[in-house]
C-alpha cells in the first residue's frame, strides 16, 4: 500500500508535461481571441490562451497509469479575484481544438490539492471533454496547508479555507462553462463535475451550495463530513501512544490477512475479498500469542497489538464510552492511519499528513504542535472544536439535496469498502440520513446512488484486490443523457483473481449465484 501515497506526490508534479513543436492540427475556432469571462462575486484579473499541439501528459503512477499523447488543445488560464480577499485563483481550460463531444467536465482535487490540472485534464480532453480544474488561489501541493493556511498573527486565513472549502467549485464552473461556449459558439449540451477523496467533497459541495451548476455529478470516496473525519484518521496515532505499542506494518497485515481468511467465502466465493464486512464478526484478539514472520525474524502477536487494532476497528469513542466517530472496515490495510516509523532505533507514531496537517493549522494553529502529545481527553477536545469551527465551512454533510433534485442532476457515489484513509460508514450514514430526509430508499435513488466497492481501497488505489467501478463516468452520463439510470456498474478485480463483477447500487449488494466466479453474470443484486 506504500505505492499509494506517491498518489498524493504525484498531484505535486502538476504542470510538469512534454510536448513538441509541431505545427498541426490548426482548428478554425480562435484560441487566441477570447474574452474574460463574467464571474459572480469575482474580478478578472487576466485570460491567457495558446495552443498545445501533439502534447503529451506524462504517466504518474499510480494516479495517471499510462502517458496521454496526441492531444491538441487550447489551454486557457484565467486568473481571478474576489474583490477584499486579495487573493489570486487561477482556473485552467483545456478545450479540445477538434472532436469536442458537447459536454463540459470540471475536475477535483486530492489532499490540500484543489486542482491536479494536467493529470485529470488530459484523460478528459482525451475522451472529448471541454475540461477544467483550480488552484483555489492556494499552492498546488496536496501534502500540507502550510503557505496558506495560517495569517502572519497566527490566526487562520479564511479567505483561502473559503476558496478551499467551496467557492473555487462555483468559480471553475462558470469559467469553464463561460469559455466553452466563447471557443464553441455554442453551451455545452451537458455539464459533469468528476472527482475522488477531495474531489469528492468538492463534488458534494456542488451538489448542495450549487445545485443549478452541473447535470450530473460522479463524486469517489467523498470526504463529506471533513471536520469529523480528519481528526478521527489521528484516533489510531492516539490509541497507540496511550497503549504505548506501536506495531510493525508486518504485524499489522497479519490481522489484515487474518480477517480476509476468516470471512472471504461468507460470498461463497475465495477471492481474498470479503463482500460485506458488516458479516465479518472478526476477533483480534484471536491472533494473541501468534507468531509472525517479521523480515525473517519470528514475532509474537501481543495482547496490545491486538488492542490496537481492535481500537482502531471500532473508531473513536469518548469519556463515557460514546462512540464519536466510525472506524475501519475488517479486512482494511491498516498501514496508513496505523502507521509508525523508526527514530533512534525505537518504534514511534507516524501520523498521516492530512490529519496532522489538520491539527497543526487549523486547531492548534501552531506548525510545531506536537500531535505525537494528543492523548485521550485532548483527542476528544480537538474533535468538538474541529467540528464547531469549521463543519458550517468545510462540512459538506447536509442531507438535503432538493435543490440538485429539483434541478434535475443526478449524483452517483461510489466508495471502497476497504478504503482505509475516508471511512466507508461515514459514506453511509450520509446516504441513509438522505433517504430519512426525502422520502426512502427508491425515491432518492431517481437521482441518487451510491455504490459499494468490496476490497477496494482509497479511489482504487494500488495494489487492489477489489472490485473497481470501470467506467462509472460512463455510466453516469447514460443517466444524465439516456435518462437510464444504473442497475449496476460494471466493476474489474485485478490480480489473481482478474475478472468481471457488477456492484450494486445500495443497500443491495453483489451475491454470487452460480458459475464461473469471474464472470458478472454470476452476479445478481440481492
Amino acid at each position: 500500500m506504500k505505492i499509494l501515497s506517491l498518489f498524493y506526490l504525484a498531484a505535486s508534479l502538476l504542470g510538469v508535461v512534454a510536448a513538441n513543436d509541431a505545427n498541426q492540427g490548426h482548428t478554425k475556432n480562435s484560441c487566441i481571441h477570447l474574452n474574460a469571462p463574467h464571474v459572480p462575486g469575482a474580478n478578472v484579473i487576466s485570460i491567457k490562451a495558446m495552443e498545445l499541439l501533439n502534447h503529451t501528459v506524462p504517466a504518474t503512477p499510480p494516479f495517471l497509469l499510462d502517458s496521454i499523447y496526441g492531444l491538441n488543445v487550447c489551454e486557457v488560464d484565467v486568473v481571478l479575484t474576489h474583490p477584499g480577499a486579495d487573493d489570486q485563483v487561477l482556473v485552467k481550460v483545456w478545450l479540445p481544438l477538434e472532436d469536442w463531444n458537447g459536454r463540459f467536465q470540471a475536475n477535483g482535487g486530492s489532499g490540500y490539492a484543489a486542482g491536479e490540472f494536467d493529470l485529470t485534464l488530459g484523460p478528459s480532453v482525451k475522451l472529448g471533454y471541454s475540461s477544467a480544474s483550480t488552484d483555489a488561489g492556494v499552492a498546488v501541493n496536496p501534502l500540507t496547508p502550510e503557505t496558506w493556511a495560517l495569517l502572519p498573527n497566527g490566526s487562520v486565513n479564511m479567505v483561502t479555507l473559503t476558496n478551499f472549502a467551496y467557492r473555487s467549485i462555483h468559480d471553475m464552473a462558470i469559467v469553464g462553462k463561460e469559455i466553452t461556449e466563447q471557443f464553441y459558439g455554442s453551451k455545452a449540451r451537458y455539464s459533469y463535475w468528476n472527482g475522488c477523496s477531495t474531489g469528492g467533497r468538492q463534488a458534494m459541495v456542488a451538489a448542495q451550495r450549487y445545485p443549478d451548476l452541473f447535470d450530473g455529478i460522479l463524486a469517489g470516496a467523498p470526504a463529506i463530513f471533513w471536520a469529523s473525519y480528519v481528526v478521527a484518521e489521528q484516533w489510531p496515532q492516539v490509541v497507540m501512544r496511550e497503549e504505548n505499542t506501536f506495531p510493525s506494518q508486518c504485524e499489522l497485515k497479519a490481522f489484515t490477512d487474518a480477517a480476509i481468511a476468516q470471512c472471504d467465502e461468507l460470498d461463497g466465493i475465495k477471492d481474498g475479498i470479503i463482500s460485506d464486512p458488516d458479516l465479518c464478526h472478526f476477533d483480534p484478539y484471536r491472533l494473541v500469542g501468534t507468531c509472525v514472520c517479521c523480515n525473517g525474524i519470528e514475532v509474537t502477536i501481543s495482547e496490545a497489538v491486538a488492542r490496537v487494532v481492535l481500537k482502531t476497528l471500532q473508531g473513536p469513542f469518548g469519556p463515557s464510552g460514546q462512540s464519536l466517530w466510525y472506524g475501519l472496515n475488517v479486512g482494511t490495510a491498516l498501514d496508513f492511519l496505523v502507521n509508525t516509523t523508526v527514530v533512534s532505533g525505537q518504534r514511534v507514531g507516524l501520523p498521516f499528513f492530512v490529519n496532522d496537517a489538520w491539527i497543526r493549522y487549523y486547531l492548534a494553529k501552531d506548525a510545531n504542535y506536537n500531535i505525537g502529545d494528543i492523548d485521550y481527553s485532548t483527542f476528544d477536545r480537538l474533535l468538538s472544536q474541529s467540528e464547531r469551527e469549521y463543519g458550517s465551512i468545510i462540512g459538506t454533510d447536509n442531507p438535503d439535496l432538493s435543490g440538485f433534485q429539483k434541478a434535475g442532476g443526478k449524483l452517483l457515489m461510489w466508495h471502497g469498502l476497504s478504503d482505509q484513509l475516508i471511512f466507508p460508514k461515514g459514506t453511509i450514514d450520509y446516504r441513509d440520513r438522505v433517504e430519512r430526509l426525502m422520502g426512502g430508499s427508491a425515491k432518492v435513488n431517481e437521482f441518487f446512488r451510491l455504490f459499494l466497492a468490496p476490497g477496494v481501497d482509497h479511489c482504487a488505489g494500488t495494489p487492489t484486490l477489489g472490485a473497481v467501478p470501470s467506467d462509472p463516468l460512463g455510466a453516469l452520463v447514460t443517466w444524465v443523457e439516456e435518462k437510464k439510470a444504473p442497475a449496476t456498474l460494471a466493476a474489474s478485480v485485478s490480480g489473481s483473481q482478474r475478472g468481471a463483477r457488477i456492484l450494486c447500487p445500495y443497500p443491495l449488494v453483489a451475491h454470487y449465484v452460480g458459475g464461473n466466479p469471474r464472470s458478472a453474470q454470476s452476479f445478481q443484486c440481492i
